[in-house]
């Protein structure tokens, strides 16, 4: 019994060297699990996995391969294809294939793919260099697709566009010829350690028209920093610098126009006052009250001189010798003394009594004044 096991041992170390290596994945089944070896789930996975891969190469390569226009000269330069007889061929309709040619597994390429034209916008950049923190840029663009007008339905809001970058605002502005731009103006918010390249965002902007947008690539830009990080602290350069000065005005041409508005002022004040001289050496040389109250400032006001100076003033007023009862002729022919009628009346009342009623004093009447107030009542009508 011993010599037989030995030799059935034996015989079955060769047949468990043939088998397949140990799987890894197995585990083993717990109670009342049925037994699965993952291995062939696997293996066909892999090979689904690579034909899938493989179909979508096939298609991708006979795709460029119908659309590529370098694969042969276009159908016109094409040589012609041989002659067919007439009497021997058939119409073919389009899309036929023949039974043999299906028959070895012939598929028919997809129809090229529609390829919709290039939208082209014109789009004014900024520079593209030298820039600092608090900096503004400005990008126009025009609202045209393929030279065809269009309209946005909202104006890009301020927005910030990473750490570097702020929209302040954004409008529409019309140019000579016309056409419509969209202006956005951009801002640089933090400030560089160093040179470093930035990019105006890219945009894709909505249009009213459907399905048509307008698309704006971004545009790199360099920042630099303000003052270099590290300062020698020699000579003029030091870490603090002196504000500038304020710029001056040249102050010469303002002073020369200065001094002439002086002198045409001074000039004119000059002409108003010997104006004004002349007008009253005019008025006391032919004006009556004007000519009497000249004359009165070298008499005496008491003295019979002096009122029969302004009776001469009345009497060439009116034109007449006035006496108390004539008055009203006075009045007639120059209504604006009405105003003074009183004192006139006290005037004349007062002069008949010194020269006919044997008072030689006159009490009650200014001659001066009288005459100042009738001077002005005469000036103030003087034509």
């Amino acid at each position: 019994m011993r010599r037989a096991a030995v030799i059935a041992l034996l015989l079955a170390l060769p047949l468990a060297q043939a088998q397949e290596p140990p799987n890894r994945d197995y585990k083993p089944p717990f109670k009342g699990e049925a037994v699965f070896d993952p291995r062939p789930a696997k293996r066909a996975e892999r090979e689904a996995e690579a034909a899938r891969l493989k179909a979508e190469e096939d298609a991708r390569v006979q795709n460029l391969t119908v659309e590529n226009p370098l694969n042969g000269p276009p159908p016109s330069q094409q040589e012609p294809a041989p002659a067919v007889d007439s009497t021997d061929a058939m119409p073919v309709a389009e899309g036929y294939v023949p039974d043999a040619v299906a028959a070895q597994g012939y598929v028919a390429p997809p129809p090229p793919p529609v390829i919709a034209a290039p939208i082209r916008t014109p789009v004014q950049n900024p520079r593209a260099y030298g820039y600092l923190v608090g900096d503004t840029l400005v990008q126009r663009v025009q609202l045209t697709v393929d030279g065809k007008p269009v309209d946005l339905p909202e104006l890009p809001r301020k927005d910030r566009f990473g750490v570097w970058i702020a929209r302040r605002a954004s409008s529409i502005e019309r140019a000579a010829d016309g056409t419509r731009w969209l202006v956005m103006e951009y801002q640089i918010v933090n400030a560089s350690k160093d040179v470093d390249v930035i990019a105006l965002p890219k945009l894709k902007l909505l249009t009213t028209t459907r399905e048509v947008f307008i698309e704006v690539a971004d545009w790199p830009i360099t920042v630099g920093a303000i003052t270099a990080s590290q300062v020698r602290n020699q000579g003029g350069l030091q870490q603090l610098q002196p504000d500038r000065p304020a710029p001056t005005i040249a102050v010469a041409a303002i002073r020369h126009q200065l001094k002439l508005a002086l002198i045409g002022l001074a000039a004119t004040l000059a002409l108003w006052a010997g104006w004004w001289r002349f007008r009253e050496w005019q008025a006391s040389e032919k004006l009556p009250f004007g000519r009497a109250r000249r004359e009165l400032k070298h008499l005496d006001a008491d003295s019979e001189a002096a009122w029969r100076c302004l009776h001469q003033a009345f009497d060439a007023t009116a034109g007449r010798v006035i006496q108390p009862a004539s008055l009203g002729q006075l009045f007639r022919a120059k209504p604006e003394f009405e105003a003074a009628r009183g004192a006139i009346e006290g005037f004349y009342a007062v002069s008949a009594a010194r020269f006919f009623g044997g008072q030689p004093t006159a009490s009650g009447v200014s001659l001066h004044k009288l005459c100042a107030e009738l001077r002005a009542i005469e000036k103030a009508h003087e034509r």
